[in-house]
């Protein structure tokens, strides 16, 4: 404020002397400069032909009341003399009017007030646009993806936050570099010399003393379609595969709550899965096919520290060998005929930061086992058609329903990758196993699939219920899924029957004796023939079931009712 006032005294000192109008123009002037002090504004006195004059700013650069009085002397016959405002950045202009000294008094007074009402609209205006570019770059800096732009040379000249974080650097350490220098491969670089978008390109930004790998896309930048710059959008690889797995459903939905059953086994296998996911080892899941293998892992990765990351499952027999390569480590460009242009992320990149889960490990050739022993070890992949190494942290679940110490000496599967592999061992109960959870899982399914047929079934009866116990289920819940959804179908009643089972697929050993009316059914088998059954075959529960014609369950089930 010292300083306004010191300049507006300067100015009145030349006050007298000149006529009426001339001291209305500088008293004119001295609102103009009174006003502009509490911006960063400067004006500027121009004739009509566009000839500076002279320049006021804040900053202390001031024309005073002498040179303006000559001025006024010199031209108030020939021309106008023009007054503009700018702000610091050039960034707002404004031709506020033009004046004369020879201009008459009424004029003046109503030139003062427009002058004035044009100032505060000049400032207002200022302020909106300032509040506006600082609300723009408020938004720059809270989102996630880094953004970044240069000029029409390469020269940085802006930078978010995310960005910053991202490559470990401050903006100062960034602002105003030249990017060809800097970052020799930057995308934002290739954007400006080509003048087109180049797009989702995986590339490592080598920065001074480290490096990021980064997936970006860059935007040339046109203003009246010359090239004015560019601007550049990324984000981290791991974040990236992570959105590429969650739009290709590579993630985990299942948790230990959706298993069904009061089984003691069930329950302990959950607990000692439970205590598997606290670790980070690799698992190896045993079990029947339709015993849950799949939701299971995906249960481990959910209990996990890698719940947030993704869980891709990829079934090793689904894929023949020439493509099953590619598949799990992905290729370059060119790689082999018919390489997909930008090359391929494979499985194991898409996992990076969560779960791979390999169902069905027993299927992978000899060739893919020594490169999957080799991830194993390294924790790093190549590409097909790659020398460049690949960092990946990832935890490897797999599962299969073979033997594999048989494939072993039979040569089929590495002993090494098999001991890599079964860190942690987690065989699943077959559902012959798990009493009455087959229960509880046809009333889940009967439930489920209801709707699918718009019938009220409640339920199973009770032949149906000694059917279900009875039967060993050798495609387990998978098998039972199956059954019950189709057998809801040929259901008209409230309760589905033993016929409606049988009709569906269910394949018992005594299920032709149904309908030829020879042998005996379910009822008819007594505990005592059982036992007496058992007695002659020297206690094999098996060579008894198979001469009663009924499941080996059943004689089980029997001889524990006999306990009781």
């Amino acid at each position: 404020m010292a300083h306004q006032e010191n300049n507006s005294a300067k100015m009145l000192l030349f006050q007298d002397g000149l006529e009426s109008n001339e001291k209305l123009i500088i008293n004119l002037f001295e609102v103009i400069t009174g006003m502009i002090f509490h911006h960063n504004i400067s004006l500027f006195l121009l004739t009509g032909e566009g000839m500076l004059l002279s320049r006021y700013s804040s900053e202390g650069d001031s024309f005073r009341g002498d040179n303006l009085k000559s001025i006024l002397e010199d031209y108030k016959d020939s021309c106008d003399v023009r007054v503009k405002l700018f702000d610091d950045n050039d960034f707002y202009s404004y031709e506020l009017l033009a004046l004369s000294s020879n201009t008459d008094l009424e004029m003046l007074h109503e030139i003062t007030e427009k002058v004035k009402h044009s100032i505060s609209d000049l400032f207002k205006n200022h302020t909106d646009l300032r509040s506006k570019y600082t609300y723009l770059l408020d938004c720059l800096d809270s989102v996630d993806e880094g953004i970044s732009a240069c000029d029409e040379n390469g020269y940085l000249t802006y930078i978010n936050k995310s960005a910053c974080n991202m490559l470990d650097l401050e903006k100062e350490d960034f602002l105003n570099q030249d990017l060809k220098t800097f970052i020799p491969n930057s995308i934002l670089v290739k954007s400006v010399k080509s003048k087109k978008a180049v797009l989702d390109v995986e590339y490592l930004i080598e920065i001074p003393e480290h490096s990021v790998n980064l997936m970006n896309s860059a935007y040339p930048v046109f203003k009246d379609h010359s090239l004015i710059g560019a601007i550049d959008i990324y984000r981290k690889k791991t974040r990236s595969l992570k959105v590429a797995s969650d739009l290709m459903g590579h993630y985990a939905s299942y948790d230990f709550n959706d298993f069904i059953g009061n089984s003691k086994k069930l329950k302990d296998t959950i607990d000692i899965a439970k205590r598997f996911s606290r670790s980070d080892k690799n698992v190896l899941i045993i079990g029947g096919s339709g015993t849950g293998k799949e939701l299971m892992a995906q249960a481990i990765h959910n209990h996990s520290s890698r719940k947030d990351g993704p869980f891709v499952a990829i079934n090793c027999a689904s894929y023949p060998r020439d493509l099953f390569e590619s598949e799990l480590f992905g290729y370059d460009e060119g790689a082999f005929t018919g390489a997909k242009k930008g090359g391929k992320i494979g499985k194991f990149e898409l996992a990076d930061g969560g779960t791979i889960f390999l169902d069905e490990i027993g299927e992978l050739h000899m060739h893919l086992q020594a490169k999957l022993l080799r991830i194993i070890e390294t924790k790093s992949l190549s590409r097909i058609g790659s020398n460049k190494k690949v960092d990946i942290d990832v935890r490897i679940i797999t599962a299969t329903n073979r033997n594999l110490e048989e494939m072993i000496h039979k040569e089929s599967f590495r002993e090494d990758l098999y001991y890599r592999l079964k860190v942690l061992f987690l065989p699943l109960p077959p559902l012959k196993d798990r009493g009455n959870d087959v229960l509880l899982l046809c009333t889940y399914f009967i439930h489920k699939f209801s709707n699918d047929t718009l019938k009220g079934v409640n339920g199973l009866d009770e032949e149906a219920t000694n059917l279900v116990l009875a039967y060993d289920w050798p495609g387990n819940i998978r098998e039972l899924e199956n059954i019950i959804s189709l057998s809801l179908f040929y259901c008209d009643g409230e309760y589905v029957t033993k016929e409606n089972l049988l009709r569906a697929g269910l394949m018992t050993d005594d299920s032709s004796l149904d309908y030829t009316n020879q042998n005996k059914n379910l009822s008819a088998i007594t505990t005592e023939l059982i036992f007496n059954t058992l007695k002659e075959n020297d206690g094999n529960k098996k060579k008894t079931a198979e001469q009663l014609g009924i499941s080996r369950n059943t004689v089980y089930r029997k001889l524990k009712s006999m306990d009781e």
